[in-house]
């Protein structure tokens, strides 16, 4: 989905995988979608997974994990930049 990486969306690439990521453009395929709504829906499944479904208090997250989730919700923001600012792209 990305065209252009740079190492903090390229390592959230790699967390990601294959199989989240083609979710993703799954979902951005869809005809009644709008532009960055594959991103968008893969990024608020990340924070699912990682805080609102956590059951009871979360705990504190050594510096590699925080690293590993930061990077897949920045792999995200730039998937949907791209696909919502087209544009952008071309300058």
């Amino acid at each position: 989905m990305i065209k252009s990486h740079d190492r903090w969306s390229q390592l959230g690439e790699q967390y990601l995988g294959e199989h989240n990521i083609s979710w993703a453009e799954k979902m951005e395929s869809f005809n009644t979608q709008a532009p960055g709504s594959g991103p968008l829906t893969l990024m608020k499944a990340i924070m699912n997974d990682y805080w609102a479904d956590v059951p009871g208090k979360t705990q504190d997250w050594p510096a590699e994990h925080v690293d590993m989730v930061m990077a897949k919700l920045y792999w995200c923001w730039v998937a949907w930049l791209e696909a919502t600012h087209p544009e952008s792209e071309e300058e």
